[in-house]
């Protein structure tokens, strides 16, 4: 079976470590993208079921592989970077990811949504008292809101602090385990 040259490798990897930065791990992102690439071509190939009728859906097919082998749902940086996509089309591929796959995608979700979170402590907002949860960004924050409430937890939004604008307070039943840790 044809493979990329070890050259081809390398190049492939420093590009996606020039796009990336230091946001995140380009060779593990690369050797997460040429797995993914090579289960999405087997099993649309081989197995049965739906295929994909349309790019995107082509294409969050290989980011759910990809956010499996991530332990975690792959960020828009990162789908830029490998799709010489607009911040835009990111958010609309990551967007189309967590809804056509949502039952693989939720425990992902939760560990993209908790990236760079912390929890300060307990609060008590207008009707939830428990730990305060504090998100490094708005779409972190409504990922995690939504994960809550899916498993019945109770959740609030917390407005009106602009040092740290994107918090919540999660009710007690939501699994400690599950929290980030204090700053």
């Amino acid at each position: 079976m044809a493979d990329l040259s070890d050259s081809e490798k390398r190049v492939l990897q420093a590009t996606i470590a020039r796009r990336l930065g230091a946001r995140s791990d380009a060779a593990k992102l690369t050797s997460a993208y040429l797995d993914a690439m090579a289960h999405n071509a087997f099993a649309r190939t081989v197995q049965s079921g739906p295929v994909p009728t349309s790019l995107t859906a082509e294409r969050s097919e290989i980011l759910i592989e990809i956010s499996r082998q991530l332990e975690r749902i792959i960020e828009d940086y990162e789908i830029q970077a490998l799709f010489r996509v607009t911040a835009s089309q990111a958010r609309t591929l990551r967007t189309t990811l967590l809804a056509v796959h949502s039952d693989d995608a939720d425990e992902l979700e939760l560990q993209w949504s908790l990236v760079g979170a912390s929890s300060p402590g307990r609060t008590k907002g207008g009707s939830v008292t428990g730990p305060r949860i504090t998100f490094t960004g708005e779409d972190r924050r409504d990922a995690f809101v939504e994960y809550a409430e899916r498993g019945g937890h109770a959740v609030e939004v917390i407005h009106g602090e602009s040092a740290s604008p994107w918090q919540v307070v999660v009710g007690d039943t939501f699994p400690a385990a599950l929290l980030p840790t204090r700053p």
